[in-house]
């Protein structure tokens, strides 16, 4: 196997947001990323500096954390439609109904998010040479191939965990450079809806056999994800030296 397609396994891991507290991580990623890093919300209305919809409490969420450092970097979730009514037809009525039978087995894949902090992440691996760590490092500090792991890692667990649970189809919101960046890695998306008066994104769909078929899944991204109840909420994790340990999403303090 080409070693340049291990990366994600070897300094990423994904989780299953099955707690109160892990799912206000995501929430709190989303209002960094949409809030303060791209503007795309307004701040004022999540005074608690948590980017929430009433589709949150049924939705299922993913997180990704960097190994090495335990910070949380991205997240995602899949929500299953209430009757007939999917959060983008919600959101526009430039989006008609879908065909019959097209509600069933099937969610809507949103709230895809990366911080801007994941730039700043290599392969940290105290286990491996040097020489090793330098090479893998160049091509990891580049920030759209970080996004793009990111993204297909959270991509391969929602899909394993659409698989197990029966659902066959997602739908997504995505502008077309997106969508491109998808279809350019030999993902099946197809569009199925144009944009609206208040947006570029357009509507999407994918397969969730299709996507786990993806040569790039079979190559890397092979570890399971994990039940964030699993983990010991304090973690410690080594900086240099330092005992440092994490507070909420992505704060440190020393630990003397």
């Amino acid at each position: 196997m080409n070693r340049q397609k291990q990366y994600f396994d070897n300094c990423f891991e994904v989780f299953l947001a099955d707690t109160r507290e892990s799912k206000k991580i995501h929430y709190q990623l989303r209002y960094r990323v949409y809030c303060d890093e791209m503007g795309f919300d307004d701040k004022e209305r999540f005074p608690a500096q948590q980017e929430i919809d009433e589709w949150d409490k049924s939705a299922v969420h993913f997180l990704v954390r960097h190994k090495y450092t335990q910070q949380w970097l991205g997240g995602l979730r899949m929500v299953t439609p209430k009757g007939h009514v999917f959060p983008f037809q919600e959101s526009s009525s430039s989006h008609q109904r879908l065909p019959r039978g097209g509600y069933k087995n099937s969610v809507e894949i949103s709230r895809l998010c990366v911080t801007k902090e994941a730039r700043r992440f290599a392969f940290r691996n105290p286990a491996i040479d040097l020489a090793e760590e330098n090479r893998k490092i160049s091509f990891l500090h580049d920030y759209r191939n970080i996004n793009r792991d990111i993204m297909w890692g959270l991509y391969r667990a929602a899909a394993v965990y659409s698989v197990r649970q029966g659902i066959k189809h997602w739908y997504m919101l995505a502008n077309p450079a997106l969508a491109y960046s998808v279809k350019k890695q030999g993902f099946d998306i197809q569009q199925i809806g144009d944009a609206s008066r208040q947006s570029t994104r357009m509507l999407y769909y994918l397969s969730t056999r299709q996507v786990l078929e993806n040569s790039l899944l079979i190559e890397d991204y092979r570890h399971d994800f994990r039940l964030y109840s699993d983990i010991a909420t304090d973690v410690s994790v080594d900086m240099g030296g330092r005992q440092v340990k994490q507070i909420g999403v992505i704060s440190y303090v020393s630990r003397i």
